[in-house]
This record gives structure tokens, sequence and C-alpha cells, in this order.
């Protein structure tokens, strides 16, 4: 371990209006790159892209919600480097749906943490916790667009302003990404602005959105509500006690919107501490026992149910973006229904986007949908960042030694003297000789 990664065993913290920043551990290089291998079981020469020692931080910080201030918590990564003078734009993640308080980014230290990961490409990366979950004790909004954005532009602000405490070199350049919930999270948060007091701090650069309901009354909830069983009902209960604990007019009993004797057990389970696994063995596999056919119908076939009122009101696609979103999706989520994704690209393109695109990056489920996903999206954001220039410098390679590039899928592009390499646009990695691969941009 590297000497100036001892000093930094010791709490660092700092305060800076009603923020507080608490180191909690740090992991190399080395370390990062093994559970890469081995753990997530990436390619030998796509785990060469993680390049930084990095360090944890626990957030505390306030933002605004409903009538009040409150305080809530997440993680920050900080990228280590050996010159102090190194400048790293910020990447906000924002994790996808849980139901137990603690299973958060900012209570997770284990290298199995994906801020380490993408932190170790060269990136500051703050993971909110969100509003009711990490240290906040409120009952959890579930998809309420406006404190997922709230909380993630506050926790931004709090990390720009308290950047020479936390020996942070910022780039300027921000991008926001996150996967199921967190895609509804990222839409919200880029279709609204930044605080005041950063905006000239910092520059949305892109999103990219993973996996998200953006279009919860169009798509989502009526896709849903029309089959006979849904993969995951704990997110529809979820939704409604999330909702009516911001607007309190969903309904006055949770009886009202579920059947009994269902609504007595699934309404003390979500109290923070119950998983949704927990949470769907109680329940029957057919939504017409969990909720009657009448509460359904209407859904179905309503707009001025209130249900579909605020559902209208969260959702996250109907805005023109000016800066590039690149959504990703696969075609067998069974969680959140890919059309989400269609239906945002179609409404954004129609009204004015000249860079909003829906990739689909598989023929697989939700969960097994998140890797390729968040790697995809990361990447994109890191040839974004290091636009126009090279990782590699002409000089760094002999001439005439032999050496093989790869495309960031593992596949051989090229084979031969180093010299007559093709000019190639994007992201590859090269092995030569007895250099360590390393990753370069042409563009």
């Amino acid at each position: 371990m590297r000497l100036y990664i001892t000093t930094l065993s010791f709490l660092i913290s700092s305060c800076v209006l009603s923020q507080d920043f608490n180191f909690l551990n740090v992991y190399v290089e080395d370390q990062i790159v093994e559970y890469a291998v081995d753990g997530l079981e990436f390619d030998n020469q796509l785990s060469s892209i993680f390049s930084h020692d990095v360090r944890m931080y626990k957030a505390l910080y306030e933002m605004p919600f409903l009538d009040d201030v409150i305080q809530v918590s997440g993680a920050v990564f900080v990228p280590v480097s050996g010159d102090y003078e190194d400048e790293y734009p910020i990447v906000v993640f924002n994790h996808g749906t849980t139901f137990v308080r603690t299973s958060t980014p900012s209570f997770n230290e284990d290298i199995s943490n994906l801020g380490y990961f993408l932190s170790s490409l060269g990136f500051v990366v703050l993971m909110p916790d969100y509003v009711g979950l990490g240290e906040s004790q409120i009952m959890h909004p579930y998809c309420h667009a406006q404190s997922e954005s709230d909380c993630g532009w506050s926790f931004v602000r709090a990390v720009v302003e308290s950047s020479d405490e936390l020996d942070i070199n910022l780039n300027g350049k921000l991008f926001i990404s996150g996967y199921s919930q967190g895609g509804h999270v990222a839409m919200a948060m880029a279709m609204n602005d930044p605080p005041v007091s950063i905006q000239d701090d910092i520059e949305l650069t892109a999103v990219a959105p993973l996996s998200g309901p953006y279009d919860l009354s169009g798509i989502q909830l009526p896709m849903t509500f029309q089959e006979i069983s849904y993969s995951n009902p704990a997110y529809l209960f979820y939704i409604l006690k999330g909702w009516n604990s911001v607007y309190g007019n969903i309904y006055s009993s949770f009886s009202e919107v579920c059947n009994e004797p269902y609504a007595s057990i699934i309404e003390s389970m979500l109290d923070g501490t119950h998983s949704a696994d927990e949470i769907n063995a109680v329940c029957p596999e057919e939504l017409t026992d969990l909720f009657s056919e009448d509460l359904i119908q209407e859904v179905i076939d309503s707009e001025d149910h209130i249900i579909m009122q605020l559902a209208e009101e969260n959702n996250v696609y109907q805005w023109v973006p000016e800066i590039p979103v690149h959504m990703r999706y696969c075609t067998q989520d069974e969680e959140v229904f890919y059309q989400n994704a269609l239906s945002a690209e179609s409404w954004m393109n129609e009204n004015g986007a000249t860079d909003v695109i829906a990739y689909n990056v598989g023929d697989v489920n939700h969960n097994d949908c998140a890797l390729s996903a968040i790697t995809n999206s990361m990447l994109w954001f890191y040839s974004l960042n290091n636009n126009g220039t090279s990782i590699i410098h002409e000089y760094s390679l002999n001439n005439n030694s032999v050496c093989t590039v790869y495309d960031l899928y593992g596949r051989v592009i090229y084979q031969g003297s180093v010299d007559l390499i093709p000019s190639l646009y994007g992201l590859y990695i090269i092995d030569y000789g007895t250099e360590v691969h390393k990753l370069f941009v042409n563009r």
C-alpha cells in the first residue's frame, strides 16, 4: 500500500453549511482490479481501465423536503492520484429499489460497492441513499420525482461546496446515471436545474438512465395492472404508501387500496426493515387477490383516478434535453418494462431533442441487465470526459514492436506493429510487449 494511502487511516471530517463527510476506508487499485476479475468476472483487458485507488466517505447533508429541511445521507467515492493537480468530473449514480433502510450505498463499505469501480475510472462518484433510506428515518417516497431530484442536486451542491475540505479538484463536468429506480432518479435530476449556488461551478454533460420507469402513467402502471400477476408486487405497495406519505390523498386506510388480510400484513412490513423478497413471499400470485377488480379497472381505464394523476405528476420523460441522454434497457425485463425507454425516446425526439437514444443491451431479465447497462454507460461517460485526448502518448510506444488492440468487449480488432495501428474512433485497450494493458481514446 502506498505511503500516501496510510495517511488516510484516521477519521476525516469536514462540516460546511450542515454538511458532514466522514472518511470510511480506502481500496487500492490492485484490490479493485482483483475483485473486478474474480467477483464480477470482468475480462482481464477490460479490468485494466480501473486505474485509481479510491477512498470512501459517508456524507450527511441537508435538502428541502415538502415544507421542511431534512438531513439525508449518501456515499462519496474519490479517486486518489499522485498528482495533486489532477481534476475529475462528478458522476451521480443512483441506486435501484431497496426496501431495507440500511441496504444503501453509505452503509456498504465493502469492495463490492459499485462506487469503488466507478471512481477507479477517474470519477468523483456520489451515490445518494434517498429520502427515507440510509440515515433518514421517514417513509421513503418511492418514485417521487421531486424529492429524488432535490436529494441528488443537494448532494452535488454539498460536495462542490466542500471540495477543498475533501481535497478534490473538480473539472466542472457532471454525469448522471442510475439503474431501475435509479434510472427514474437520473431523469428526475436531469429535467431540473441545479442549485443556483453551483451553476457556475458545474455543467451537466450527459445522462445515462438505465432500465427505469420513466413513463409511470402510460407504460409502467397500466402494463402492470393489465397482467394477472406481476413479478414484484411489493413495488406497487411501495409506490402507494410512499406517495400517500407525500400527498396524503390516496387512502385514509391501507385496506382501501389493498384487500385484507394482506393490507394489515403488508403495510406493517413497509417499515424499512423488510426486504422485497419478504414482502413478495406473503403476496398471492394474482393481483386480483391483492386489489379489488374495480380498483384495477379504474387504474387502467381512467386518467382521472388519483393514482393515475399522481403517476402523471411523477413521469420524468416529458422534457427536451439539450444534452446527450442515452438510455439502456433489456427486452426481457419483467420488473421495469422496456417500453418505458421507447416511450421516452419517442417523446423527446418528436419534441426536438437531438441526441436521445434508447439502446437494447440484451434479451435478459431485470437483474441480469444491470451489469451490462452500467458498464456500457460508464465507458460512455469515460469517453466523453476524455474527448479529444489520448491516454497513450505516441512516444510511450516502441516503434516496430508488436501490439494487440482490443475493443471494450475484449475482441481483438488489430494485431501487428505499433506504428501501423489504424485510426480508430472511441475507446480501446492496447497490450504491447511487456507493458501493462492501457486504455486510449482516439476521437
